[in-house]
């Protein structure tokens, strides 16, 4: 294996450690936040979404917005569909389809609030590679139900 890689690597159980023991934040309370870096999105303390940003501030806010988009409140657009498929709608459209369906629309506005409601912890990570590896690491480490297909 690459050295350059191996060493990325090696790094991972730390900022993993790191990351779990900062404390929660929420969206009304961010305080000083990093520019860069992982987010972890809670839920009853247990993680359920892990992201990246190199705009924390905003990327953490723009999740729960209420006049975000889907894509730029992905996590809450996918939380909509999961409770779409569980009502029996159908899903099986474009993404902006699904975002002007009146049913979907409330469905994803209540998971945008959902969001707003979660607990976060934050980690600065500058470096690039690090910062998308260590979002698939803590992705499966803590089995959270992060979606990294594009769209």
């Amino acid at each position: 294996m690459n050295e350059d890689f191996q060493s990325i690597v090696n790094k991972m159980p730390e900022f993993m450690k790191l990351i779990l023991a900062k404390p929660f934040s929420n969206r009304d309370s961010l305080g000083k936040l990093p520019v860069k870096g992982i987010y972890i999105f809670f839920e009853n303390k247990e993680a359920v979404y892990v992201g990246r940003s190199n705009r924390l501030r905003k990327r953490l806010l723009e999740h729960s917005r209420q006049g975000s988009t889907h894509n730029s409140a992905s996590f809450a657009f996918n939380l909509a569909k999961k409770e779409a498929e569980k009502l029996m709608i159908n899903i099986d459209k474009k993404r902006s389809e699904l975002e002007a369906d009146g049913t979907f629309k409330d469905l994803f506005y209540n998971a945008k609030n959902r969001v707003s409601k979660m607990e976060i912890k934050v980690l600065e990570i500058e470096n690039q590679i690090e910062q998308a590896i260590f979002e698939i690491y803590a992705a499966i480490e803590l089995q959270t139900d992060s979606d990294f297909g594009t769209h």
